[in-house]
């Protein structure tokens, strides 16, 4: 009998986190795999036989975000809240053996109802973001670097409960663009500058957020004229326009950009840069790395264990809570080009080889089987 697991991210078709791209990714490519049962919930998109569409309030929408403040909480986990009801009628006719999430809110009222929805369901907890012990009302917990898991376990979590596998990423077939005039002509079409170096950064544009993009920013600024193009790609938010006035201010509207874009068409940028970076402190993984990477980017990254366990030998680290430590980095790798041919097609095999989901599917595949056999108390 295949193992049905339930694949829950109401954000698919909502917003375009990690989070998000690696339950799509996730599901897409591990609903044929042997033994699996696989099913999606999503909050936006259509309906299939393997993808529910579920109604929910978008975290994106006014009324949501107003909602949200009336009762103290955020539109995330509004989202949540109200996609509760439409999952449960879900869960009753789909009968899962796993419910595969990363969304909190919505896994603590799977967990204190699961009597009521009738269904034995066993809850696996996606740690992308990352929460940190003690983790309660979960039955299992996905691990997806060493320092997490193992803080888990210094904390003294069961280890049964703990199941370490990497986030996996679609490998992209196309071939990578390396001659100059296919450049050119993809910047022409994205309306970017044809003749300057691109530092592209990708993740939330808020001033809020743990990617620091105000820290870029400033980073860029410092560098002596003419300094680089400065792409930021990603979700934006009122706030949002603080980090555009920054921006404005420091670098000069000329001099940068800042877009929202699906995830399909960030491949695009990557294949126009020169250089990927993200300025956050720390991260629960970093998918963006994999991404930088796939497409042949050097990256420039802040000094983490985590960091240094997704890129390997193929980040260029320093810190980056220290001033001008970014800027001292870039602007060597502007002097001496990283992104030759062989260099990009390296960091693309090393993708494939450790972080594919060919690679990686037998380990997920073991996860679920984890999940079924062993206790959850």
């Amino acid at each position: 009998m295949p193992i049905r697991v339930l694949f829950s991210c109401t954000g698919v078709g909502i917003v375009n986190r990690g989070i998000e791209s690696f339950f799509r990714e996730a599901f897409d490519n591990l609903q044929d795999l042997e033994g699996v049962q696989a099913t999606l919930i999503k909050g936006a998109g259509q309906s299939s036989n393997k993808e529910q569409s579920v109604w929910c309030l978008p975290r994106t929408s006014f009324v949501t975000e107003k909602l949200g403040q009336v009762v103290g909480r955020n539109g995330y986990v509004m989202e949540q809240w109200s996609s509760f009801l439409p999952i449960v009628r879900q869960i009753r006719q789909l009968q899962p053996h796993i419910i595969f999430y990363s969304d909190s809110n919505l896994g603590f009222l799977l967990y204190w109802f699961r009597r009521q929805i009738g269904v034995p369901y066993r809850l696996l907890f996606s740690n992308g973001g990352p929460c940190n012990p003690p983790f309660i009302r979960k039955d299992f917990v996905h691990q997806v670097t060493p320092l997490y898991y193992q803080q888990a376990l210094e904390a003294g979590e069961p280890a049964h409960k703990h199941i370490l596998v990497p986030y996996g990423i679609q490998v992209s077939d196309e071939e990578l663009i390396t001659d100059t005039q296919s450049i050119q002509a993809l910047r022409r079409s994205l309306n970017l500058p044809i003749h300057r170096p691109i530092v592209l950064s990708v993740g939330a544009i808020d001033p809020h957020s743990h990617k620091r993009m105000d820290y870029l920013i400033q980073e860029i600024a410092s560098l002596p004229a003419p300094r680089p193009y400065l792409v930021l790609l990603g979700q934006m938010s009122p706030a949002s326009k603080i980090i555009l006035e920054q921006a404005s201010r420091f670098l000069g509207t000329d001099h940068f950009t800042a877009r929202t874009v699906s995830y399909e068409a960030v491949s695009q940028y990557y294949q126009t840069a020169d250089i990927f970076t993200l300025a956050s402190l720390n991260e629960g993984f970093g998918r963006v790395f994999l991404e930088a990477l796939m497409y042949g980017l050097p990256c420039i990254i802040h000094d983490h264990p985590v960091m240094r366990y997704v890129l390997g030998s193929h980040g260029c680290f320093a810190d980056f809570s220290k001033p001008t430590s970014l800027a001292r980095v870039l602007s060597q790798i502007l002097k001496s080009p990283s992104n030759c041919p062989q260099k990009s097609h390296e960091r693309r095999k090393y993708v494939r080889d450790t972080f594919s989901w060919t690679t990686l599917a037998p380990h997920y595949f073991s996860m679920f089987q984890h999940c079924l056999v062993q206790p959850t108390s």
